[in-house]
């Protein structure tokens, strides 16, 4: 394998000359009617085409490399859309959905810009193409570390995909695929919808673009308190079958895809295996951690104004930790976790006449966990679980123009939603050191949640646009009805200087695996979150955008342990992986209170970059009433991203992260010693810090264009200093210690793509 990669890096491109070609369509962002006559230029040359009477247009002839296409079209904002990769031999599709000009007139100079606004979504927003994902440094490709670079994001670091959004924990982030919900988007993960590893079920070969909100989104999402990650799967290819073999750090990707009905439609392929079992020691895995997935998108045109796409996801995943392991480790935990996950959904876009479209996506999921954790000493079950959750899903959106100065936004979701959970314990002494006794339970529960929405978008000055919205939900599990209202401003102080704010309630209900624990947690109410948002966004140039916001999370009704409950353990229930929890109450507060800073390049020459900072505090208030800190509250947050490239063969990327110190519960060692299993001083839980989180990462990539293929390599060092960052502090039965928990040491990644 290293004289693969020495070859593939270091060989002279031998087809330089090849040339590839671009399509794709036009369509006007708020009724998705095709734009006809808009002007389509691959900037840097005197190539480019006008798109015809259903919207679509095509390049032939460009030589292979990255472009820049430039669409002007009179009455609408000019756009110019980045990273836009030409291969040999093939066709790279790019769809682009312009903006009606507010601000134009007699002596306005109209510059093509960068960026494009959502018309809903005002505040807290984030952009990504599929070429941004790939080559992020020290993502590997997978969405939620390109999502980690962001000021909102706090992390467990890379070994995990957990997202802690402005405070809020994993189990607080939605995932939408070509609007087709994804109950957990994650290999590895856990019954809260934490993760315990590094890999994410969504394949970024196939993302077309997401857009990230991470507050005050619009009143079309609901159930989720922090973050609404909506992606976009492309299409297959239209024009020849074709495919993909891939290698990367997770493992190996095999694509298949191809047009099919005269071109009217296109499928693609996918299939994923891990090799992480192999590399667990380099990456301090602590077991051998496996996964795979297959899956597959199916489109067709039905006519002109109608398109149905299927979606398919299959996922296992399974860890497991013998006792052999746990021992060379000292920890007091060994395990056998299995995941199995699938969601197959059904999209159907269809066109009104001139004035608007819906978007309806109808899909269902299922997920299975078993997992027995014993503990390594005495071997008694610390836990054994067999959960099972089902979902049925459907979404209908709609987007109307009534006229000029006004967009309504409006739609319905259903998710039917049926769990049975089979789960024991035999006793031990809790980490607060009192006996948590054995129990057994084996139950289902059934909830139907039913949501209706709607907003209106509005210019009611020419620099002014604001967004208001409502959402009304019914859970059939508590028998409770709630209305969520939204609103969302944008003035345009400056042609180049917007101010944004927005507030609005945002309600989740409670998962079925908290509920379950405890007939009387039935009735517990959908916590909530008041969201308060205020910032600036400032175009330095045409390419660079600077992004300052000030925000704050009210929490209210958060489900947490009772005043009296036997363990006295103060934990903030939402932050947990999924532990026994018994009876619960619903009167929980916390707060995350912040401000963000984010510098943003787009690749308009040959350098590309991001720069963000944050300072925030995430705190809750404890059974007791006493505020302490989250398990994320690392008050600051930096990092910095940028690329070079010097040609269309080569390009070098950096990635430097930091995190101030995570909050931890000291070790009370007389005790640990004294019980033989750890025991935290629960009286100051919290109270402490771990060492800051600092890595840098680099990454060198070399594109080979041959007539026959495609070729992409690249090759990454994570922890290039080789920082030993501590993830957390545990008590080693081995040294009768307390010892540090670390993530990976330098580890050098190389990744192949050939296009065929």
């Amino acid at each position: 394998m290293r004289y693969i990669a020495f070859l593939l890096f270091f060989i002279p491109l031998t087809a330089s000359a090849q040339t590839g070609a671009v399509r794709g369509t036009t369509t006007d962002a708020s009724t998705q009617e095709a734009l006809v006559g808009v002007n389509v230029l691959a900037q840097g040359t005197t190539q480019g085409s006008a798109t015809s009477l259903d919207g679509s247009f095509r390049i032939d002839g460009l030589a292979a490399g990255t472009y820049r296409l430039e669409f002007r079209y009179l009455g609408y904002e000019a756009f110019v859309q980045t990273d836009v990769v030409v291969r040999t031999g093939r066709t790279t599709v790019v769809n682009v959905s312009l903006r009606e000009a507010v601000l134009q007139g007699d002596g306005v100079t109209v510059t093509a810009g960068y960026y494009q606004k959502n018309d809903t979504e005002l505040t807290s927003v984030a952009s990504f193409s599929s070429e941004e994902i790939r080559r992020a440094p020290g993502a590997g490709q997978e969405v939620t570390r390109v999502l980690m670079a962001l000021p909102s994001v706090a992390s467990r670091g890379e070994e995990s995909q957990d997202m802690f959004v402005r405070g809020g924990s994993p189990m607080e982030n939605a995932f939408y695929i070509d609007g087709v919900l994804i109950p957990n988007a994650q290999h590895f993960a856990t019954s809260n919808g934490s993760s315990y590893g590094p890999i994410g079920m969504i394949n970024t070969m196939f993302i077309e673009d997401i857009d990230f909100f991470t507050g005050g989104f619009s009143a079309a999402y609901g159930d989720r308190a922090s973050s609404v990650s909506n992606i976009r799967y492309r299409e297959g290819n239209r024009d020849r079958r074709g495919g993909i073999v891939g290698l990367n750090m997770s493992g190996g990707t095999a694509v298949l895809e191809g047009p099919w009905a005269g071109q009217q439609g296109a499928w693609f392929f996918s299939a994923r295996r891990s090799y992480l079992d192999l590399i667990a020691n380099a990456i301090n895995a602590g077991g051998a951690p496996r996964f795979g997935d297959v899956q597959g998108k199916v489109t067709l045109d039905l006519n002109p104004r109608h398109t149905l796409s299927v979606l398919s996801l299959n996922g296992w995943s399974s860890f497991v930790q013998d006792v052999e392991d746990a021992r060379e480790e000292g920890t007091d935990e060994y395990f056998d976790i299995n995941n199995r996950q699938h969601t197959v959904g059904l999209t159907w876009r269809a066109l009104w006449r001139n004035n608007g479209y819906s978007n309806t996506a109808v899909s269902y999921s299922q997920r299975h966990r078993d997992l027995l954790s014993r503990l390594t000493e005495s071997d008694a079950r610390l836990l054994d679980e067999s959960l099972q959750s089902r979902y049925v899903a459907l979404r209908n959106v709609n987007f109307y123009q009534a006229h000029a100065r006004l967009k309504l936004e409006f739609g319905a979701e259903l998710v039917a939603e049926h769990g049975s959970f089979e789960y024991a314990q035999d006793p031990f002494v809790h980490r607060t050191g009192f006996e948590q006794p054995g129990f057994a339970r084996d139950l289902s529960l059934r909830s139907v949640r039913t949501s209706a929405f709607a907003s209106a978008i509005t210019h009611p000055l020419p620099r002014l646009h604001v967004t208001l919205g409502l959402r009304g939900d019914f859970d059939s599990l508590n028998e409770d009805a709630y209305l969520s209202p939204r609103l969302a401003a944008s003035y345009q102080l400056t042609e180049r200087l917007s101010l944004n704010a927005s507030t609005g309630i945002f309600r989740q209900a409670v998962p079925l695996y908290i509920t379950s624990q405890d007939p009387d947690n039935e009735s517990l109410p959908h916590f909530r979150a008041h969201h308060y948002i205020v910032g600036l966004h400032y175009l330095l140039t045409p390419d660079t955008r600077v992004t300052l916001e000030a925000y704050a999370k009210e929490y209210r009704n958060i489900p947490q342990l009772v005043a009296n409950n036997p363990l006295a353990d103060p934990g903030y229930l939402l932050d947990n992986r999924g532990e026994y929890t018994g009876g619960l109450e619903s009167d929980g507060e916390a707060y995350a209170r912040g401000m963000e800073l984010m510098l943003q390049k787009k690749l308009a020459e040959k350098i590309y970059g991001m720069a963000s900072a944050s300072v925030f505090r995430s705190r809750y208030a404890d059974y007791q009433g006493v505020w302490r800190n989250r398990a994320f509250d690392t008050r600051t947050q930096f990092s910095a991203v940028g690329g070079y490239k010097p040609n269309n063969t080569w390009e070098l990327s950096i990635r430097w992260s930091y995190s101030g110190g995570r909050p931890y519960t000291p070790i009370d060692v007389e005790q640990s010693l004294a019980r033989n299993t750890e025991i935290i001083a629960s009286d100051r839980f919290h109270e402490e810090r771990l060492p800051a989180y600092h890595s840098l990462y680099l990454r060198a990539d070399r594109r080979f264009m041959f007539r026959q293929a495609n070729v992409v390599t690249y090759l990454s060092l994570w922890n290039a200093y080789n920082r030993s960052n501590v993830e957390d502090r545990y008590w080693n039965f081995n040294l009768q210690q307390v010892d540090d928990a670390t993530l990976f040491s330098l580890l050098p990644i190389f990744g192949l793509e050939v296009e065929f």
